[in-house]
């Protein structure tokens, strides 16, 4: 800040000996004052980029565990499901599609969002096991393709220790809210 102001006094003052032609040493004066503002404000910007980049990467480099998949991640005891939408007659097609609550809770019951690469989901209810697949769509929406379909799933609560989502299967009116606990 200094070297500027000297720099802007200096070229105020030397200003008319410019207009007059001036001597080859204030020429050479304004010139290397020039010369080192440009080289200070360099060593700044350079300085400022690599403190950029030291702080992306400290901020970059922690563990992942506020993410849904991370939060999701590991295997659930299913406590209960509560079943909407099948109508009369589907109910009559399929005895195992009716409405209302189911509890569960024995070991099991479960479902367990894998953390390999195919994102697999396991579905266990009274011992009958499903695998299926999930993609986590939103902060707190993620699809399942298991059993019964494509499920759309919005999360309702997620702690360490209780996840509940609501799930609606694609191209019915049929939700299903899943509680489960670790």
């Amino acid at each position: 800040m200094r070297l500027a102001f000297s720099l802007k006094v200096k070229f105020s003052r030397k200003s008319d000996s410019f207009s007059k032609g001036g001597t080859k040493f204030d020429k050479t004066a304004l010139i290397m004052d020039i010369l080192k503002l440009n080289l200070i404000m360099k060593r700044q910007l350079t300085i400022l980029s690599l403190f950029l980049l030291i702080a992306s990467t400290f901020i970059s480099c922690k563990k992942d565990s506020t993410s849904l998949k991370a939060q999701m991640l590991g295997k659930w005891t299913l406590n209960k499901i509560v079943t909407s939408g099948y109508t009369a007659e589907e109910t009559l097609k399929d005895p195992k599609k009716i409405n209302g609550t189911v509890n569960y809770g024995t070991t099991s019951d479960y479902i367990d969002f894998k953390p390999n690469d195919d994102d697999q989901v396991e579905l266990s209810l009274s011992g009958n096991r499903t695998i299926g697949t999930y993609v986590i769509i939103y902060s707190d929406q993620f699809s399942m393709d298991i059993n019964d379909g494509l499920n759309y799933c919005k999360i309702n609560s997620i702690t360490a220790n209780k996840l509940e989502f609501t799930a609606k299967i694609d191209k019915t009116n049929v939700t299903k809210v899943y509680s489960l606990s670790r």
